[in-house]
């Protein structure tokens, strides 16, 4: 029946009505499968008639809870044609998503959002906020400190796997694929590892000054195994000038940094969360990022 709309997943032949609801870079779309994790049930469209006037894009992940490895869905893209909103379309659509992450057996799902109408939708279809990101500035300070940051060699690379098993004991969430590290040959220049004596004891995603950001940016440091208000004053020591840091609501930094002086800049960027099945405490976890 003409005007009625109907809803599916992608199917080959999909793509130029797909491209035409919303331009992103057609080379990318056209070659999305070459991404193992990501499935043609894994798009799930809204037609009327000819036209897609609504799509979600999702696809398979893997996240370290309490150390041990779970399949999630992740939720990458919702769009509803700017005429067509307010209908229960993206409703619909997640609603569609969840029955085949579900037939899939994964655990939950997780997705990233950053306005307040898109979080409405979120929370109506069941997820729940996890985090929302802060940044703050940290100043330099004359601290005496027993760890020592160094650039990351290669040799390293073994154990900082290792810390990032050991944080997901304590922290949601870890990003985690079997086999593959996060930090690897190709990027460790982004990384700079934290040394007590011959010892890795914890590394961090930290940028070298630039025109944004004058002082340098760093990302919570991965340290489960020392206190975080010790790894925050081994910061201080070696940064000449406010080294801007990223951290989010619940984390293991939040209140060594508020304690320490530092005021945090709200952020709209938010964490969310769904489980299928049986609810997984997280009470006793700190929240993080990755």
């Amino acid at each position: 029946m003409r005007n009625t709309i109907v809803y599916k997943h992608w199917l080959p032949g999909d793509d130029d009505a797909v491209l035409a609801l919303r331009p992103v870079n057609e080379d990318w779309f056209r070659h999305k499968f070459d991404d193992e994790n990501l499935e043609p049930e894994g798009i799930r469209l809204a037609f009327l008639n000819e036209r897609v006037i609504g799509h979600v894009m999702g696809e398979r992940t893997t996240l370290c809870i309490k150390g041990k490895v779970q399949e999630f869905g992740e939720v990458m893209d919702v769009f509803v044609a700017p005429d067509m909103r307010r209908q229960g379309i993206a409703t619909r659509l997640m609603q569609e998503m969840h029955t085949y992450f579900e037939r899939k057996g994964y655990r939950g799902s997780i997705l990233d959002t950053d306005t307040e109408a898109a979080r409405r939708l979120y929370r109506k279809v069941g997820y729940q906020e996890m985090t929302r990101t802060l940044r703050t500035q940290l100043l330099p300070r004359s601290n005496v400190s027993q760890l020592k940051w160094t650039n990351t060699r290669l040799e390293d690379l073994e154990v900082l796997h290792q810390l990032d098993e050991r944080w997901s004991k304590q922290n949601f969430r870890i990003l985690w694929e079997p086999g593959y590290m996060i930090v690897n040959q190709s990027n460790l220049n982004k990384y700079r590892v934290l040394r007590r004596g011959e010892n890795v004891v914890g590394y961090a995603e930290w940028s070298e000054p630039s025109e944004g950001h004058p002082g340098g940016l760093i990302w919570d440091p991965i340290v489960p195994d020392v206190d975080p208000t010790e790894v925050i004053k081994s910061i201080q020591v070696v940064i000449p000038i406010a080294l801007e840091w990223v951290t989010c609501t619940g984390s293991r930094y939040e209140n060594p940094l508020r304690n320490l002086g530092c005021l945090f800049e709200d952020t709209l960027d938010v964490k969310m969360v769904i489980f299928f099945g049986q609810q997984i405490d997280l009470t006793r976890q700190f929240q993080t990022f990755s």
